[in-house]
Parts: C-alpha cells; structure tokens; sequence
C-alpha cells in the first residue's frame, strides 16, 4: 500500500479529505477505502482494497489485501511480492490508468 501510495502522489494524485496518515490503513469491513484527486488534471476517483484471510474469512490485516479495485472503470490491481518485476509492471499500468 505504500508503494502504491507513492506513486499515486508521484502522479499528482493525493488523498481526499486530508487524514492522519494511520487512518490510510484503517480496515473497516475488510475493505480499506481512499477517495483520491489529481489537481493537475481536475479528475477525482475511489480506490476500495478488499481483504481475504486465506480461507475467505472476514479479516482487517493488512497483510490479507488481495486487490484494490478503482470505481467506476473498475480496474484492478492484485497485490504481489512488491519485489518482483511483475508487481511494478502492474502497478505503474495501474496508476496510469487513473
């Protein structure tokens, strides 16, 4: 999530209202929810990660992000190793695609 929070505000996007930065990560109905906008390109959008304990089970860990899906498009990005060639591929395309 951090990763993915940089290279949101790399991309000139920043979270809306402005929060406590521990309130980014609070899970709430093993979903986490950050409404976003770019004031370079006056677009604004809902980024919702959903969380899954392995067996499917209702969860707030962080660790249990399986994707953060953008509204209305509905683009999806899954989360990997943050380490692998596959994860930063995806997750420039995704951030692109916002």
């Amino acid at each position: 999530m951090i990763e993915l929070k940089e290279a949101l505000e790399q991309a000139g996007w920043e979270l809306l209202p402005k929060i406590n930065s521990s309130d980014v990560f609070q899970a709430n109905d093993d979903q986490i929810t950050w409404e976003i906008i770019n004031r370079r390109t006056h677009k604004n959008t809902v980024l919702t990660f959903y969380l899954f304990d392995f067996l499917g089970r209702r969860t707030e860990q962080l660790s249990d992000i399986l994707y953060v899906e953008e509204k209305p498009k509905l683009s999806k990005l899954y989360f990997e190793k943050i380490n692998s060639a596959s994860w930063k591929s995806s997750l420039s395309a995704f951030v692109r695609s916002l």
